[in-house]
């Protein structure tokens, strides 16, 4: 106690200044492992000047005492604003780093969305041209199926209808239908109905309704 009652508050004040500049120096330098080398670097440089401002003789301090707490109080400020700065830029760079991460991600799904949106609509057309396919093999095997009929009763194909068969100008004139004829036409089916048009020398028969069949046969 009696050591301390005689040393001067300023010299008391000088070495507290170079130990708190110490200090700071030893948590400056534990930071500065933490952070990227590029962003460490200007801690890196506060943390030297603070070493020189705080490498100071028992003499300087007797002699120069205010000088030398001014001096490690100027580079403790400088030092731990290097600090603060150095965590501000890593704080900036580790949130841009996450938006470019979360960017990339929002991208790689949305080019997945686009092509799963493609493949099925791709899929789709496929469906829609073998449907297609499908429809016109059907109307196909129907057409061939009411060739077939109008065959096995005595009618003509689809295409014979069109060739004019002619006609004896002498043939003796169908007599006028009565009712009872016309209730025969209507029980008659269309295949019938257009073997009996081909007989009496119509044309344009096969695109005609059973009703239109049975009004020019009547």
């Amino acid at each position: 106690m009696c050591a301390m009652s005689k040393t001067p508050k300023v010299e008391r004040a000088a070495r507290d200044a170079v130990d708190e500049t110490t200090a700071a120096i030893t948590d400056a330098r534990k930071t500065a492992k933490k952070l990227p080398k590029k962003i460490a670097r200007p801690v890196h440089a506060a943390i030297d000047d603070a070493r020189d401002a705080t490498d100071v003789s028992k003499k300087d301090v007797r002699k120069r005492p205010k000088k030398v707490a001014k001096r490690a109080r100027a580079a403790a400020e400088r030092l731990e604003k290097a600090v603060a700065t150095a965590l501000a830029r890593a704080a900036e760079k580790a949130r841009l780093r996450a938006e470019a991460d979360r960017a990339e991600r929002e991208a790689r799904r949305a080019e997945d969305e686009a092509a799963a949106k493609k493949a099925e609509s791709k899929a789709r057309r496929r469906a829609a041209a073998k449907a297609e396919k499908a429809a016109a093999r059907a109307a196909l095997a129907s057409r061939e199926a009411d060739d077939e009929l109008a065959a096995a009763l005595g009618a003509p194909g689809a295409d014979d209808d069109d060739i004019e068969t002619p006609v004896d100008d002498d043939a003796e004139t169908p007599a006028e239908t009565t009712g009872a004829d016309l209730a025969a036409l209507s029980d008659l089916t269309v295949a019938e109905l257009r073997a009996r048009a081909r007989a009496a020398g119509l044309t344009g028969y096969s695109r005609q309704t059973k009703a239109e069949l049975v009004q020019r046969l009547s």
